[in-house]
């Protein structure tokens, strides 16, 4: 990097290796050098060579004596350029390649900047500003004469104003393009001369790209004289290879929408000579002044939105570009603006647009369209917007988008077209879609889709995808069409929205559809490899995150926007033997890819005011594998979701398995799952003998199924390998039929290590709780709702845990609701059985629930978990069961249960029983006086006016008796800030705290 070092007016001939290497150097000056029958490049610069000024240099005749199997490793001599140029940054004017035996100039620039070693030393050299390139000629190459590559400098600015330019380039008598420009992101070619060239310039996988000031020849008289017919330079050398001044692209290559968004623009462009077919080169196929790529219609229609300004074609046969031919491409749906009308044959427009000569182009443009040679047709004075709706392929070969003038009544029928590259193309998710396309001028339309008879029918479901707005004022635009829809019963049409999921009636593969991007046959037929003996599908996967997966139809998904479903599937999982797998892990979480989940794969669009840009997001992990897990057998994907809000398209796949696994899939469903308020948790007793609705709340949890080893002999969920305390197994769970306000009560029977502290805080040696998470529009609550009250277990050691859960506003209707058990040490395992949700159902006549505690302690819970212990004990009378409340730090200390608040009305009576009896810590009865005797304490929260405390004292005359139960009853009506609280529970405490307090036959019940 020394300013002033000058390498200049040199001749260079017959080097064994190149002419003059620029490695590593800055501000250096290169100029008036001449290499000529050199081997290997002749002008080389390696990718940090930067800010040098080549000027007037000359590259000729450089030969192909080094090979591939001579060359240095590392390098790419072999392809023999004129200018090989690595790195963007340095200034290349007036320079000339000529009689190259590849190309003339060539960049290639890199992702990377690697240094002489090819060690990365830099950034991405595709994405930096490039220098001046400018006034330079290549000739005579048996490739191009420039290859231009990789230019992605508009992804580092966003500016159309800061992006790569070439000027003034002429390339004449090349053997393939004069210009080929390959991932040339935004890039303008301004003023150039292309004569005799296979084609003049080829537009590949670039978007954005204008062309300015241009001439473009296409083979003179004088350079077929000195071309033999047999000689490899001449044109078409190649049989399929055809002949143009402009190859262009017809889908745009970039899909974001932060992209350029259009094709190509042409300003001020002549284009003449390839209209001499017959006399000239009769071995093309095809000879175009403007020619479309044969393989990048990714979508089967035009897209690649284009204007023309300016633009002059000399052409015998009148022909501009082969609608015909490109139709046979997969463009039957061309539209090129002409924004000057430049392109229309009578020269009287002033502006319009050449289309596809078609009826369904041209139909709703009454009589400004005149056809032209190659099939294509000007529509004077108008301006296309264009819209497309993509679809399911499987089904819709026969079906048209109606499109009609609201204004006129006249329709046109456009056809769907999808791209038809192999099988494995036909069913791949990403790309195997039927697209319906329109361009229209402004106005008022709808559009619906219909069968062979007119009917209106719907394909599965139809993205629906706007392009930029064409370079002319007055087309189309979103808010002018609407979509018709017909109607659905979802109750018949949507019980299962799966389709073909059984192997009974299984006869081929679709609508099924992969994710893998290659592969001959990627998904397979197997007759009678079904669960019973029907025809199962299988698919040769190879990475983890590929997999099957299906469409689903979008009128079902929309009518049941909101609500649960359930998804069953049997799968078998394989190696590339056909053995069964051993790599399959169902305990480790989804995103270490050791076991198949399912994800709902959700095309949104970026902007919804626009719908120019869609992009897919994953809703993993909506179903897993159920437990028992046997390699060698059927096993079961199952899950519960709540389906997505509307879509533009939603499918499902099963994926992430280990990389080569295959799969055999069959018995596939997707069906609405009711909320019961009854039984919120579903196979709470393990009833199904598996896993289903269980699955775990973080970390690589193991769960499992123990036949036998619950209450009474029943089943049991155990939960090891736990990592955190708040790990476990859960449930997630359909609570939308639980409104605010409502009671939930939750119940389950657990175990964890024989010495867990009920009455502690301490996680590493507490019991489980249980717990409720809901989150909806991002707010996220976790509510204890459960805990084990009573030191006293059934004799096989199962604790009770148990509570009343008020359900708030917040979780009311939520996005995601979970249950799991908590707080246990990490180091043991947790057993679960017997777990319960239901409704509390208002009941104002009688507010407390187990009030005589038949169910021992179910629904009661101590005032503080940490402050007193709760044991269950004979009731009274001796019979039955009742709750002592001891080792009581605090008077106030006790017992409570949460009531129903919805209960409490201003003014309203109710009436307090209970039965109480008091002992001292050696069990011996105490006497009672005044504020020492139970009460019974109604304690509003969340209350309009803070927090609501009315004790209420027994009204019975009674004479307390130590040794035996005491009743109680008391009145009290509703005070109007009790009636404005939210949540309401009934407390019995403030006694002696060196006392037990026995209670039994608690009710609250509304007075007559």
């Amino acid at each position: 990097n020394v300013e002033g070092t000058s390498i200049s007016s040199n001749s260079i001939r017959q080097s064994n290796m190149r002419c003059i290497s620029v490695d590593g150097t800055a501000n250096a000056t290169i100029a008036s050098n001449v290499g000529a029958g050199v081997s290997g490049h002749c002008f080389y610069f390696d990718r940090v060579s930067a800010d040098n000024m080549v000027v007037d240099n000359l590259a000729s005749n450089m030969n192909n004596r080094i090979g591939w199997h001579n060359r240095i490793d590392g390098w790419d001599d072999y392809d023999a350029d004129g200018f090989a140029i690595w790195s963007p940054l340095n200034h290349i004017i007036g320079n000339v390649a000529a009689g190259g035996h590849k190309r003339g100039f060539r960049y290639y620039c890199d992702w990377r900047t690697l240094g002489e070693d090819l060690v990365n030393v830099g950034g991405n050299l595709r994405r930096i500003p490039m220098g001046t390139f400018k006034d330079n000629k290549a000739h005579s190459n048996f490739r191009q004469g420039f290859h231009l590559a990789d230019f992605e400098q508009f992804f580092q600015f966003r500016d159309p104003n800061n992006v790569p330019v070439f000027e003034n380039l002429s390339a004449y008598r090349n053997r393939e393009q004069g210009i080929y420009a390959y991932n040339c992101v935004y890039c303008e070619f301004i003023g150039g001369f292309l004569s005799d060239n296979q084609k003049g310039i080829e537009i590949r996988r670039s978007d954005g790209i204008t062309v300015q000031d241009f001439v473009i020849q296409g083979q003179t008289e004088t350079f077929k004289n000195y071309v033999n017919d047999k000689n490899s330079h001449k044109l078409c050398g190649h049989s399929g290879w055809t002949y143009e001044g402009i190859h262009m692209m017809g889908t745009l290559w970039r899909l974001n929408h932060l992209d350029p968004g259009f094709g190509l623009r042409l300003r001020n462009v002549a284009l003449s000579g390839f209209d001499k077919e017959k006399e000239y080169y009769d071995g093309c196929p095809s000879t175009e002044p403007i020619g479309l790529s044969a393989d990048t219609h990714y979508a089967a229609h035009f897209d690649y939105k284009s204007s023309f300004e300016n633009v002059t074609i000399d052409d015998s046969r009148d022909v501009i570009l082969d609608g015909c031919r490109a139709s046979s491409y997969g463009y039957p749906d061309i539209v090129i603006t002409d924004t000057n009308g430049s392109l229309d044959p009578d020269k009287s427009a002033s502006n319009g647009a050449l289309v596809s000569d078609e009826p369904y182009m041209t139909g709703l443009l009454g009589d400004s369209c005149k056809a032209t040679a190659g099939c294509m047709s000007y529509c004077a004075g108008v301006c296309l917007g264009m819209f497309t709706f993509f679809t399911e392929r499987f089904g819709t070969e026969n079906y048209k988008l109606r499109v009609t003038d609201t204004a006129s009544g006249v329709s046109v029928d456009i056809p769907g077209h999808a791209r038809t590259y192999g099988e494995s193309w036909n069913n791949y998710a990403y790309e195997g879609q039927r697209s319906f396309s329109a361009s229209l001028p402004a106005g008022q339309y709808t559009a619906e889709f219909v069968d062979e008879l007119g009917n209106s029918v719907w394909p599965t479901y139809a993205e629906e995808q706007w392009a930029q707005a064409a370079d002319c004022e007055g087309g189309v635009s979103i808010g002018d069409v609407t979509l018709i829809k017909p109607a659905v019963d979802a109750a018949t049409e949507c019980a299962d929205i799966i389709r073909n999921g059984d192997s009974a009636t299984r006869t081929d593969n679709t609508p099924w559809l992969h994710t893998k991007w290659y592969g001959d046959n990627v998904l397979v037929l197997k007759p009678g490899e079904g669960i019973d003996g029907g025809n199962a599908i299988a698919m040769d996967r190879v990475h983890h995150w590929t997999g099957i997966a299906q469409n689903l139809n979008s009128l079902c998904t929309d009518a049941g926007e909101g609500q649960f479903y359930e998804f069953n599937a049997m799968m078998k999982m394989t190696d590339e033997a056909g053995n069964p797998s051993t790599v399959i892990n169902p305990n480790r979480e989804w995103w270490r890819n050791q076991s198949p989940i399912l994800t709902i794969n959700d095309r949104q669009y970026r902007d919804a005011s626009t719908k120019e840009y869609l992009y897919t997001a994953e809703h993993r992990d909506l179903a897993a594998l159920v437990r028992p897990f046997n390699n060698a057998e059927w096993s079961r994907v199952h899950g519960i979701f709540k389906m997505m809000p509307t879509s533009a398209r939603l499918w499902v796949e099963l994926e992430r398995a280990p990389d080569n696994v295959k799969f055999l899939l069959d018995g596939a469903s997707l069906t609405p799952l009711t909320c019961s308020r009854d039984s919120l948790v579903r196979n709470g007793n393990l009833e199904l003998g598996d896993t289903r609705f269980w699955d775990t709340y973080g970390g690589d949890v193991t769960i499992e199924v123990l036949p036998g080893a619950g209450p009474n002999g029943g089943n049991a969920l155990k939960s090891s390998t736990r990592n955190w305390y708040d790990q476990g197994q859960a449930q997630a769970l359909n609570i939308d039929c639980v409104n605010a306000g409502d009671r939930i009560a939750f119940s389950a029977k657990i175990k964890s290590d024989a010495n867990c502290l009920i009455y502690s805080w301490d996680h590493t040696a507490r019991c489980n709780d249980l717990f409720l998470y809901t989150s909806k529009a991002g707010v996220k609550e976790y509510h204890r709702v459960g805990f084990i009250t009573a030191d006293t277990p059934d004799e096989d050691g199962w604790h009770h845990v148990h509570g009343i859960h008020v359900h708030t506003e917040n979780g009311e209707k939520p996005d995601n609701a979970r249950l799991y058990f908590p707080d246990a040490n990490m180091a043991w395992d947790v057993y679960t059985a017997d777990v319960k949700a239901y409704v509390l159902e208002q009941n104002c006549e009688a507010l407390v629930m187990n009030p005589d505690f038949e169910e021992k302690d179910l629904y009661w819970t101590y005032t503080d978990r940490d402050r007193s212990k709760v044991k269950v004990v004979p009731g009274a009378g001796g019979s039955g069961h009742a709750l002592r409340v001891y080792d009581r730090d605090h008077t106030w200390r006790g017992l409570r249960q949460v009531l129903d608040s919805r209960c409490f009305v201003a003014s309203e009576e109710f009436t307090i029983t209970a039965k109480f009896r008091l002992t001292d810590a050696a069990l011996a009865g105490v006497a009672c006086v005044g504020t020492q005797c139970p009460s019974v304490v109604i304690y509003g929260r969340k209350c309009a006016s803070g927090d609501v405390h009315q004790q209420i004292w027994n009204a019975l005359d009674i004479t307390w008796d130590p040794e035996g139960w005491n009743n109680y009853e008391a009145a009290f009506a509703v005070t109007a800030e009790l009636a404005a609280c939210k949540s309401v529970e009934v407390w019995i405490h403030q006694v002696n705290r060196e006392w037990n307090i026995e209670v039994d036959d608690v009710q609250i019940s509304a007075s007559a």
